[in-house]
């Protein structure tokens, strides 16, 4: 007995002694403590998600399994280099939805069906927009323009731009800027051939779009194409749009971009190089005399400096340069893109480079004397062939909107406030339900129709008629590389010509083959979608009988 009571005072003593101590601890050890408390607390709440993201038990089979707190951003990071490739397996594994959380962004859905792309692009227009996001990540490089902007601003954006793309135009550029920026293309293919040297297309068609696009519609002479060596505008334009793409999987990048050695000065350098061009372009047609107007036709440039807005006043030069940096990058990146990918397709699959060689000599029979009738109305196949291009390698291959108000997306997906929606014509482009078992294959005939004649049953011969058919195209929800809905992409009949009339003047005159030093052909992660490498190619001019 007696023992026992040793040892019970002897515990009681050093339990006196443990509370003696503790009542001696620091304020920063009750700090730790209370920080550790909260910490496992947390991740007792946020246990596979982000923090502050909110559960979703409905949905728990479609959710990519996550980490505490941080959710699903060490995914992100990790597939950072190939974005497309993983959103398309998290597809093919949870269907045609899934769900990431990640911090600061929180929610995001994925939907993959015409049907989620009509819904949130003309149904619900107005409960899905861009969002502070995606305005955040873009806005020292893009600031106001039409791309981050939503409702009015975007709606005057849009309404201004408009002017310019008509059929008079239209009909002016495939005979005259079309045709001279393709010829300039040529004359340094021959050069390069003559000094047995690969042409790089990737850079020659970004060069060649930028010419266009610069003269027509803010009266800049980049004459890039004919000079040599790099382009300062295109190099920081493409330097800009890779770091942008950075941003997605990395909430914290307004952190990072300031730490990481040499990164800000860069940033802000290419942007500088952007906003000289904007200025110089404004300050010059702002010094414009009368007649110096008269003798050119009007351009967007011209629509965008005019407008007075109801309260009198007009755009300033910063808005005006938004104004710029947008839309360059919608007339230079998408058709040089779409370009290069298309070269690469024809030359990866000779089936197809065979067939619209042959529609182009019966159809133009070698003549250079293009019209906007005939791009449009007589080249079916190669329509098609620019289409599929699109279809499967889409100048901008993803898209977020945030969710104004709580929702219920086709199949019952529902939705809340300050989510973000992921959209990817990649994709879409690539959805066996939506395309067919050949959805991942270059088949421009997917877009061909039997010719139906002139209705009596008679299909009329015609000596210098397409052998294909017709060009049937697809709804705007299932074909999206244009966009679709309110913000249906303004320049596509554009887009589209340049890129057929390019394609007409370089297949009449050669022939292209991949250069033996080619590179693996890859996806650069950009807000585009250029390549990693360059396309190098040879060329032999083509004899035609």
């Amino acid at each position: 007995m007696a023992t026992n009571i040793i040892k019970l005072e002897g515990l009681r003593r050093f339990i006196d002694r443990q509370l003696s101590k503790s009542r001696k601890w620091s304020p920063l050890e009750y700090l730790v403590l209370a920080t550790m408390g909260v910490l496992v607390g947390a991740i007792l709440k946020y246990p596979n998600r982000a923090f502050m993201t909110r559960a979703r038990p409905d949905i728990k089979d479609k959710t990519v399994s996550g980490f505490p707190l941080v959710g699903n951003m060490p995914q992100l990071l990790v597939n950072q280099k190939d974005t497309l490739g993983s959103l398309n397996t998290g597809f093919q594994h949870f269907g045609n939805f899934f769900s990431m959380t990640v911090p600061l962004f929180g929610r995001l859905i994925f939907v993959n069906t015409p049907e989620h792309f009509e819904y949130i692009l003309k149904t619900n227009f107005n409960n899905y927009i861009k969002g502070k996001i995606f305005s955040d990540q873009l806005k020292d490089i893009l600031g106001k323009g039409i791309f981050v902007s939503d409702q009015d601003a975007w709606r005057f954006h849009r309404k201004t731009a408009a002017n310019i793309f008509t059929t008079k135009l239209y009909r002016q550029l495939v005979a005259g800027t079309f045709m001279d920026t393709g010829l300039d293309l040529c004359s340094v293919l021959e050069k390069n051939h003559i000094a047995q040297r690969s042409s790089d297309l990737q850079e020659l068609f970004l060069k060649l779009t930028l010419d266009a696009f610069g003269k027509l519609t803010f009266g800049l002479e980049f004459n890039a194409v004919t000079c040599e060596g790099p382009n300062e505008f295109g190099d920081a334009f493409d330097y800009l749009t890779a770091n942008v793409d950075t941003r997605v999987a990395n909430p914290f990048w307004f952190i990072t971009d300031k730490i990481i050695p040499g990164k800000s000065r860069k940033l802000n350098h290419a942007i500088g190089i952007l906003d000289k061009y904007a200025y110089m372009a404004v300050e010059k047609r702002r010094n414009e005399d009368a007649k110096e107007k008269e003798k050119r036709p009007k351009d967007l440039l011209d629509h965008f400096i005019n407008h007075v807005a109801d309260d009198g006043t007009k755009l300033t030069d910063l808005e005006l340069r938004d104004v710029f940096v947008n839309f360059m990058i919608a007339g230079r990146d998408t058709t040089a893109q779409t370009l290069t990918w298309q070269f690469y397709s024809l030359m990866a699959n000779p089936r197809v480079m065979n067939n619209l060689v042959r529609e182009i000599d019966i159809v133009l029979q070698g003549s250079q004397a293009y019209t906007y009738e005939t791009m449009i109305q007589e080249l079916p196949y190669l329509k098609a062939v620019f289409h599929e291009t699109l279809r499967l390698y889409p100048p901008v291959p993803k898209n977020v909107k945030m969710v104004v108000e709580d929702d219920v997306l086709p199949g019952g997906i529902r939705v809340y406030k300050g989510d973000v929606i992921g959209l990817s014509s990649w994709c879409l482009g690539r959805n066996k339900g939506v395309w067919g078992e050949d959805a991942e294959q270059f088949v421009p005939e997917r877009w061909l129709i039997a010719s139906d004649g002139d209705g009596t049953g008679q299909v009329p011969i015609k000596a210098n008629a397409s052998p294909f058919g017709k060009f049937k195209a697809e709804s705007p929800y299932k074909f999206t590389s244009f966009n679709a809905g309110p913000r249906l992409c303004l320049g596509q009949t554009f887009a589209t010509l340049e890129g057929m009339v390019t394609t007409c003047l370089l297949l009449q005159k050669y022939k292209f083959k991949l250069a033996p030093e080619q590179q693996p052909v890859v996806v650069k992660g950009s807000v585009t979608l250029p390549m990693e490498n360059p396309l190098l190619v040879n060329i032999t001019n083509r004899v035609v009988v």
